[in-house]
């Protein structure tokens, strides 16, 4: 169903996961699938952060899971930035191994990197800008580059900028749980969630089982999201394949804020974008994660869910689909502070 996002889940009256439901952006219609199981397959949060590929990743699947009770895991691993230039969405980082980093006079800044001293550049951006060039990389290893990841360059070739010769901006992204670890607790090598009927695989799931803490944008969430969907798709399967008996059960929408609220006020859902954005896009805030800081923030999320808990629902399809994508961000930056804070270590 393309065009067609899901807006919630189904499940019958023991709490048994058997579809979801949702709409088709373009002609405004409702669609209803019916099923013996489902996979969340819907990727991680990045809060509309304008990294690569990542613009539509706002966390849906998790809160869809939420919902009908599934329980999360990792969230506190969540705080994971990609560095690019700053003019381009592109994130991969790869080649910022054989870089320099600078100040604004053009000085090296001491303990700035890529794969150690992310820190460093984050502490900086906070105060001035921060540049790059991949002066390291000799000609050999430029010429590898261009053929191992071709659009790293795109943005670099149509502004004229030499990325191996001259000093180019450069920022951090936030990319959430998508770069990050955190996702929905699987329960059994089949990917199962702790609800039945409901599996996950890729970033929608939880990634501490092969790599505890530490993710990135390829190697293990690459091969994780080949092998998870393997193995959800499997036993999502199987246990639809036995659920065809109860085929006549009676299922019910699972689905709560913006769409099944019965308050009079609406929300402005880029209004509620823009507040959590606030809360998880500065650097003293996510990257650094102080428990005061944290706290301040988790009283102004929680304020905000508390709001649209309340609230009236979304008068059309179009506005329902902006309205779960807020609700499920704001969601996520709840879940991942109030977890954060857990971590006093």
């Amino acid at each position: 169903l393309d065009h067609s996002p899901a807006l919630e889940l189904l499940v019958d009256a023991q709490g048994t996961v058997g579809g979801a439901t949702g709409v088709n952006r373009q002609t405004g219609e409702t669609w209803v699938v019916r099923a013996g199981a489902v996979v969340i397959a819907t990727g991680g949060c990045a809060f509309l952060s304008k990294a690569l590929g990542c613009n539509v990743l706002t966390g849906d699947g998790q809160l869809m899971a939420a919902e009908v009770g599934a329980a999360m895991s990792g969230m506190e691993f969540s705080n994971a930035y990609g560095l690019g230039p700053a003019f381009s969405s592109v994130t991969k980082s790869l080649f910022y191994n054989w870089a320099t980093f600078y100040d604004r006079d053009g000085q090296a800044i001491e303990g700035a990197g890529s794969s150690r001293g992310r820190s460093v550049i984050a502490q900086n951006l906070q105060t001035q800008p921060v540049f790059a060039c991949i002066d390291r990389a000799d000609a050999q290893i430029r010429a590898w580059m261009r053929t191992a990841q071709p659009n790293f360059f795109v943005s670099f070739d149509r502004q004229g900028i030499d990325p191996f010769t001259q000093h180019f901006p450069v920022t951090l992204r936030l990319e959430g749980t998508v770069r990050g670890t955190g996702g929905l607790n699987l329960v059994d090598p089949t990917c199962a969630t702790s609800v039945r009927g409901l599996y996950a695989a890729g970033d929608a799931a939880t990634r501490e089982l092969i790599c505890g803490g530490f993710t990135g944008g390829g190697s293990h969430n690459a091969a994780w999201a080949l092998s998870s969907g393997f193995r959800a798709g499997a036993g999502a399967a199987a246990f639809g394949k036995d659920a065809r008996s109860r085929a006549s059960r009676t299922l019910r929408r699972a689905g709560g804020v913006a769409i099944a609220t019965r308050g009079a006020e609406g929300s402005d859902s880029q209004a509620v974008v823009s507040a959590v954005q606030a809360e998880v896009f500065p650097y003293e805030r996510n990257w650094f994660r102080e428990g005061p800081v944290l706290e301040a923030s988790l009283a102004r999320l929680d304020a905000l869910w508390t709001r649209l808990r309340h609230g009236a629902p979304a008068a059309c399809a179009s506005g329902a689909v902006r309205a779960r994508e807020a609700a499920a961000m704001l969601a996520t930056a709840r879940w991942m502070y109030r977890s954060a804070l857990q971590r006093t270590e």
